[in-house]
């Protein structure tokens, strides 16, 4: 499953607890924040976005306070910034080809986009959380 960032976390995470059979298992995938205090940039870029963050340990805690047993949560990002590295990478090998079919303004929107989310990574801003939990 993959969720978003949701204000409420607990009480989504108590429905994930309504919906599995005992022994079932989530798998959470989301965006995360380092400790604070953040840069001015990301501080601006949270409020932009109306984002609640939380940093990976966090997260796992609400899994735990919600019920869940056998918490696991991980900091992916080291590999969510592979993962970004190389889309760009695809995206400037496809780049002619990309402009031909929708706009230069498009493609530029989506490489800043990913070098942006890079750049707060490399601060530490920004994380990527993993996250996998059984229903008791």
């Amino acid at each position: 499953i993959l969720l978003a960032v949701f204000t409420i976390q607990n009480a989504v995470y108590l429905h994930l607890q309504s919906w599995l059979k005992p022994g079932g298992q989530v798998l959470i995938t989301d965006y995360c924040c380092g400790e604070k205090p953040w840069t001015p940039q990301f501080q601006d870029y949270v409020k932009q976005r109306g984002y609640i963050l939380y940093t990976p340990p966090q997260y796992g805690k609400f899994l735990q306070q919600a019920g869940f047993s056998n918490v696991r949560a991980e900091d992916r990002t080291p590999q969510f910034m592979q993962v970004i590295q190389t889309e760009l990478e695809r995206a400037a090998a496809m780049k002619d080809e990309f402009i031909k079919e929708f706009s230069e303004e498009d493609y530029l929107a989506i490489v800043n986009g990913w070098t942006d989310k890079l750049k707060r990574c490399h601060t530490g801003d920004q994380r990527w959380g993993l996250f996998h939990a059984t229903r008791t």
